[in-house]
């Protein structure tokens, strides 16, 4: 049944799909050829939470993803540009509770849903290079990983206070924390101390600052700002200073040693261990 804009421009959506969407599928024109003899780009979009229904953010985002692979595409490019779901996790779990269901069966049945919802927009997917996180096929290199950084001390634990969401009953990162609330569900975020896992993303400081110098000629100068300041490299000194009636000194960084001899007094972080 049309509605009433498609009666108005005389054009049934639900029509022109019916008749399309199999002709797509069955010319698969989007299927990338490893032995192409084309140069190659490689497209990949941030992969969605198969925690429900898709909506007009994932349009948006997809749409914009699909404009850049479709650009390489007409230019001649062999794209590789692949699907996948991030499927492991508490939004996903949280979901399946709250719809009283296996967490399997409800992840893998709206990921059914969604690559169905994908396939109408006319997304320049590859099918055929689909993936879920929750896949043991998938996961068990992701685990690989982990083990060969901690084999190598990349991968260390500490105890470091965290943004915690009691709904989610998860971590956030600062991103995920808008006015003092979880993005996702909208829960108060909490601070607590956590034995948490990192990468020794500082070892790389210098190297990944360098590679920034290559791209920023191209990238937008905010996305250059964000990542060097996330980076966080700074040049200082640390200085120690005896505190009287504590055998360990306090420890301190500066990025102006010089002006040292004019300190008049320190603030201790609330959630540092000395405090």
């Amino acid at each position: 049944m049309m509605s009433e804009r498609e009666e108005q421009v005389g054009y049934d959506v639900h029509a022109t799909e019916a008749k399309w969407l199999p002709v797509w599928e069955a010319l698969d024109p989007f299927r990338a050829d490893d032995n192409s003899p084309k140069e190659k780009r490689y497209a990949l979009t941030m992969f969605p939470y198969p925690s429900g229904d898709l909506h007009m953010g994932h349009a948006e985002v997809t749409a914009l993803h699909d404009v850049v692979a479709r650009y390489w595409w007409l230019r001649g490019y062999e794209v590789m540009n692949p699907m996948g779901w991030d499927s492991f996790g508490l939004p996903a779990e949280n979901a399946a509770i709250r719809n009283d269901e296996h967490p399997a069966t409800y992840t893998y049945a709206n990921i059914e849903t969604q690559a169905a919802s994908f396939k109408k927009y006319g997304i320049s997917f590859d099918w055929s290079r689909r993936l879920h996180t929750s896949d043991p096929e998938y996961y068990r290199w992701t685990q690989w990983l982990f083990l060969k950084f901690r084999e190598r001390g990349l991968a260390y634990q500490k105890f470091s206070p965290v943004n915690w969401c009691p709904n989610d009953q998860t971590v956030l990162a600062n991103e995920q924390v808008v006015d003092g609330k979880c993005e996702r569900c909208g829960a108060e975020v909490t601070k607590r101390e956590l034995n948490q896992w990192y990468f020794k993303i500082t070892e790389y400081a210098q190297e990944l600052l360098d590679d920034l110098d290559v791209l920023a000629p191209t990238w937008p100068d905010r996305v250059v700002t964000a990542q060097r300041n996330w980076i966080g490299r700074s040049e200082g000194a640390h200085v120690d200073f005896v505190v009287e009636g504590r055998d360990e000194p306090l420890t301190v960084f500066t990025t102006r040693p010089d002006t040292i001899f004019g300190t008049t007094f320190m603030v201790v972080a609330v959630d540092a261990a000395l405090a």
